[in-house]
């Protein structure tokens, strides 16, 4: 009774773990989505405007800013754990319901 107790335990947890990450990366994905669509700020329009005027060629590289690079250890190592999450879950889930499926059929 105490390991299917602490089986339970375990998987509450890592269930848990997993939705954190997953929405924690899904959130931070949004985001990143709109920066990209965001990309020329207002200094860029003005210089881009200023351009016209002036009738220089214009290329769009001079006015979008590189985008920045914000993964560090924490947020790859996270975001492989919720990976492996993911598939380990869908992997048993799958199983379980193919089990399920053999047993009422």
């Amino acid at each position: 009774m105490k390991g299917k107790n602490t089986a339970r335990l375990i998987i509450a947890c890592l269930f848990s773990l997993f939705l954190c990450l997953y929405i924690t990366q899904a959130l931070g994905y949004y985001e990143f989505t709109n920066y990209k669509k965001t990309t020329l700020t207002t200094k860029g329009i003005e210089k881009f405007e200023q351009d016209i005027k002036e009738g220089k060629k214009i290329d769009a590289k001079d006015y979008i800013e590189e985008e920045k690079n914000y993964n560090n250890l924490l947020s790859r190592t996270s975001l492989t754990i919720s990976n492996t999450i993911e598939k380990t879950f869908n992997t048993l889930m799958n199983a379980f319901f193919n089990e399920l499926s053999k047993v009422t059929t």
